[in-house]
């Protein structure tokens, strides 16, 4: 072969050989970038996938929760000037996923020596959890909201959130009531009102007054101390329309932190339920007049005791004298209020005690309500001493109800937290009306008859200069022997109370403050009853809050109204029971 054709052929070969190997070359380049697609494909894929289970098929139902519940505001509850007693504030609290934590022991370190109240074992055990969601610290300051950021830590979040505020602390917490953690009501009004709360526009606007609110809160606590007693309570109404003005019960608590002590919950005045002792001899006497068994004038025997079963009444300070149906009163005569009992008997006075509204449960616009506690047998026995505040157990804003209605010429209002608009207010009035407990008559003497304790009686230190106060007061001893008894002399415990109002002649305002188991204290010569320690308390709670309330005062004479017990039992002087 020619060496021409050797090299051609040679070339040719070498030729074939290298366009096989650079196509080789391209099929493998070709095979390692599908491949390595592929592999990036299914990377980014998973990646997509675990994105989507941790941001959106995990999140828990709480979360979403909250962000529907930022835009839900919940209403401001305000006093009937307009002053806020509770509002809500926008804040953000820190929540982890667990699923996204990575080292829940740093994380879990970290987190407690920015919040140091939290307990590292419980923080790890939630960072540990087979949870997505799971709380960490609810409203945090902008402080450590912005310190929660600094740290860093993957799966350690903030959500926005709201916390229920209540500027004044204590001063009316028993009516407003309090919200848990997560802004829901479980307590007063909170609790009543929680959907409308949360759903309606515009601010909730209650018949407390602020301003009566501090002045009895101010004295309660003055005289809780004073007269070391364990507990009090207070209420204001207008006496018209039945709103409730003011509203106080100790041991309180402030709504903005956790309650420490569920007694500090307990509201005395609406859930409370106590033998009321001598200011049921309002309603007693109420009784006498109403039927006619007795008039202003009726005599009855008060020199020697009355055997009630084992027990023997007394007076406390007897005058041991026959006296008049006024001076019974006024004296606090429990002989005296048995004697008047007995003219009308134990049917008639159950069916009054119905008309005054002291058997049945009352309607409140809060949840914490009691109920009276009755006799089972209500026979001669159980008269006598339901005569004198004994054998029956009401609230005491049972007691203020009933006295408010035989005081308001027997139109007993029914009591509310509300609001009422002054062109509502007339209308409400006259609705109460239509159930009159008794006559105008009856009510004119009892409210002399409660002036004349104030002018000359057990009452005398709430007699405020100018408002022209009616009042009784009553001293009753608490039932907490081992088998249901009194106690003896030496470690009895006692109730006192008050319950009264301004002015008698055409009252406005009724007020029923009370002491539980108040001492003898300074000025007091020993004694540690009604007229020593919760009546002067009332005095300046009226010296107080009249002026605000818009009473006008008046230092004329008191020409119309009866100035003596003498002159109050010729009103009425009847041929009665001598």
């Amino acid at each position: 072969m020619q060496p021409k054709i050797m090299i051609k052929s040679l070339w040719y070969r070498l030729s074939g050989w290298r366009f096989s190997q650079h196509q080789q070359l391209l099929h493998t380049a070709r095979q390692r970038t599908l491949s390595a697609t592929a592999i990036s494909c299914v990377a980014f894929l998973a990646i997509t996938i675990r994105l989507i289970d941790v941001m959106v098929v995990r999140t828990p139902v709480c979360s979403i929760g909250c962000q529907q519940q930022e835009c839900q505001l919940r209403q401001n509850i305000v006093d009937r000037n307009g002053v806020i007693l509770a509002t809500q504030l926008v804040t953000a609290s820190v929540y982890a996923n667990p699923k996204v934590i990575i080292d829940a022991n740093e994380a879990a370190d970290k987190l407690c020596k920015l919040f140091p109240h939290l307990r590292y074992e419980n923080v790890l055990q939630k960072l540990q959890s087979n949870q997505g969601f799971v709380w960490i610290e609810r409203h945090a300051s902008p402080k450590m909201q912005e310190a929660v950021h600094s740290l860093g830590i993957p799966g350690i979040y903030l959500q926005p959130d709201q916390k229920r505020v209540y500027p004044h602390g204590t001063l009316a917490c028993h009516v407003i009531g309090r919200c848990d953690i997560d802004g829901y009501g479980v307590s007063g009004i909170e609790q009543s009102f929680d959907t409308m709360l949360t759903t309606q526009e515009g601010d909730l606007k209650l018949s407390l007054d602020l301003r009566a609110q501090h002045a009895v809160h101010n004295e309660l606590v003055a005289a809780l101390v004073k007269f070391k007693a364990i507990a009090a309570n207070a209420m204001v109404m207008d006496v018209k329309t039945g709103e409730i003005i003011a509203m106080v019960s100790l041991p309180d608590y402030d709504p903005n932190r956790q309650m420490k002590n569920i007694e500090c919950g307990f509201n005395r005045n609406t859930l409370g339920v106590y033998e009321q002792g001598s200011t049921f001899k309002i309603l007693n006497a109420a009784i006498a007049l109403e039927t006619g068994t007795s008039t202003l004038s009726s005599i009855f025997d008060a020199r020697n005791p009355v055997n009630i079963g084992r027990f023997k009444i007394t007076d406390f300070k007897g005058q041991n004298r026959p006296l008049t149906l006024v001076e019974a009163l006024v004296h606090s005569s429990n002989i005296a209020a048995i004697k008047i009992a007995q003219k009308f008997g134990p049917e008639v006075q159950k069916h009054f005690m119905g008309q005054f509204g002291v058997l049945t449960s009352l309607s409140l616009e809060i949840p914490e309500l009691g109920n009276s506690l009755t006799p089972k047998d209500w026979r001669e026995t159980a008269m006598m001493s339901v005569s004198f505040g004994y054998g029956i157990a009401v609230t005491p804003l049972h007691s203020l109800c009933a006295v408010a209605g035989i005081v308001n010429n027997g139109c007993r209002p029914a009591p509310t937290l509300r609001f009422i608009p002054a062109e509502n207010r007339h209308e409400r009035a006259h609705s109460f009306s239509k159930t009159s407990c008794v006559s105008e008559k009856t009510s004119k003497a009892i409210r002399q008859m409660m002036r004349t304790i104030v002018r000359e009686g057990t009452a005398k230190k709430a007699n405020v200069e100018g408002y022209q106060v009616f009042a009784k007061t009553g001293t009753a001893y608490q039932n907490k022997g081992k088998f249901g008894g009194y106690g003896s002399d030496a470690d009895r415990h006692r109730t006192t109370s008050f319950i009264g109002g301004f002015p008698a002649d055409d009252p406005k305002y009724i007020m029923i403050v009370m002491l539980d188991d108040p001492k003898a204290a300074l000025g007091t010569y020993g004694y540690a009853t009604a007229g020593w320690n919760v009546t002067p308390t009332a005095g300046k709670i009226i010296e107080r809050i009249a002026p605000l309330l818009g009473v006008k005062s008046d230092f004329k004479e008191e020409s119309e109204q009866v100035g003596d017990m003498m002159q109050l039992t010729s009103i009425n002087n009847e041929s009665g029971d001598q």
